[in-house]
């Protein structure tokens, strides 16, 4: 079970550096806009698209090391009533529901880039963008977080498991 922590830590890890470099993007292309705008009086017409695009790869990038590094909001009211037990089954259901909810998403997210590839559909922009190409980062990050949740979910059933045999 070691290996698996070791791996999704990895994994998330990576996810998070190129959450980082999706971040450093948005920042380059939001200073590269200004100074084209403001020395050359005119416009790159791509800045908002493809930092938008950026957003989307931070974001669902994002996910799984936020899990991971446990800096997801949580409403501790129940949780800090519990013991260590009860906190344990709780989390460890939690994480049920959210893998419930992430294997949802995925499914219609890949049958939304699925749509957007086989028709063919690109960006009402100057860029033309093909849109499968953006959108792939959402069941790509979906998936990367599931793989988080499937850890977190195995640490709470091993905590609760260890947590029955103490008096």
């Amino acid at each position: 079970m070691e290996k698996i922590f070791r791996w999704s830590k990895k994994v998330s890890d990576w996810a998070a550096l190129i959450s980082s470099a999706a971040m450093l993007c948005i920042v380059l292309l939001i200073l590269l806009e200004v100074f084209v705008r403001s020395f050359l009086n005119t416009s790159t017409m791509i800045a908002d698209e493809y930092s938008a695009y950026m957003y989307v790869v931070l974001v669902f990038f994002g996910l799984g090391y936020t899990l991971a590094t446990d800096g997801h909001i949580r409403v501790k009211v129940i949780s800090s009533r519990l013991n260590e037990r009860g906190q344990a089954l709780l989390d460890l259901c939690a994480t049920v529901v959210a893998l419930g909810l992430a294997g949802f998403a995925l499914k219609f997210s890949v049958a939304l880039v699925w749509e957007a590839y086989s028709l063919r559909m690109v960006s009402e922009t100057p860029a033309q963008t093909p849109m499968w190409i953006p959108q792939v980062a959402i069941p790509l990050g979906l998936l990367l977080f599931m793989v988080q949740l499937l850890a977190h979910g195995l640490a709470a059933a091993s905590r609760w498991k260890a947590s029955r045999f103490r008096p």
